[in-house]
């Protein structure tokens, strides 16, 4: 199969890029930068990264005829509103995560899965800001991409994203100053609330690759041969239990250790709680 990543160099999107590389189900992964990246050359599978530098997003319709034949797209968009504010955000969190969806569906591609947020809520007030702000634009994207006539879509409402600088490639990862520095110390101190409140970004990256190449086979839902959307909030991304690579039987390996089971009775175990 072959993948696009709209969003590669954010924290997410480095752990999205090596969930994919680091599987034979992927031979191709292209990624979507403004700039050329040193990031991804030093990871397993990195042959089969390519980069299209497109110095503005708003030309992301003139990679049309490049992506067809693609399998599935990628999106973990996302600016910073403390430090790039409200304009800046409206236009990377809505309207290229919009138009990376628009693209999709030119190019053909049948898969999309979008980092969201948790309590997205399009119906919000118009004159929301901060928090709420970012909430009703993470809405109203997920909104407009499930009115796109892409196949399958899949949306991610993580908590709390811890590690977002634990990837093998996080040069480019944009530091968020005082916030990292809470997170970490929270992540150290209140291990045992870690889960409740977020998931590793490492987690979410592969957690998402999984569910595209599976179609939410291992979840509460899935999706068949006739397409559709699915919601998948932080519970069920922390518990999703991601099959050991080569493993004939699909073993399974859990964020903290180990479990002994296959396929047949993995789908219990990786609904949320």
């Amino acid at each position: 199969m072959k993948a696009v990543v709209v969003g590669a160099t954010s924290a997410v999107g480095h752990h999205i890029v090596e969930a994919l590389t680091k599987t034979n189900d992927w031979r191709q992964v292209v990624i979507i930068v403004r700039k050329k990246t040193q990031d991804f050359t030093a990871i397993d599978g990195a042959e089969k990264v390519q980069q299209r530098v497109l110095p503005s997003l708003d030309d992301l319709a003139t990679l049309q005829e490049d992506l067809r034949g693609f399998d599935a797209m990628f999106c973990s968009l996302g600016a910073y509103m403390k430090l790039d504010g409200p304009e800046v955000a409206r236009k990377v969190d809505l309207d290229y995560v919009v138009a990376s969806a628009d693209l999709a569906v030119s190019a053909g591609i049948a898969s999309f899965a979008l980092v969201s947020a948790p309590g997205a809520d399009a119906s919000l007030p118009e004159d929301a800001e901060g928090w709420q702000l970012y909430k009703k634009l993470k809405g109203l994207a997920e909104e407009a991409i499930k009115s796109k006539k892409i196949k399958y879509i899949y949306i991610f409402r993580p908590g709390i994203l811890f590690g977002r600088q634990s990837s093998k490639s996080a040069a480019s990862v944009r530091s968020k100053g005082n916030w990292d520095k809470f997170i970490n110390c929270f992540s150290c101190c209140c291990r045992c609330l870690v889960t409740k409140a977020g998931v590793q970004c490492g987690h979410l990256g592969a957690v998402m690759v999984d569910t595209v190449k599976t179609k939410g086979r291992f979840l509460e839902s899935s999706l068949d041969e006739n397409g559709g959307n699915m919601v998948i909030g932080n519970s069920e991304i922390v518990n999703y239990n991601l099959a050991a690579d080569g493993a004939s039987t699909r073993w399974a390996v859990t964020v903290g250790g180990s479990y002994t089971g296959n396929v047949n009775d993995q789908k219990s175990r990786h609904r949320g709680v």
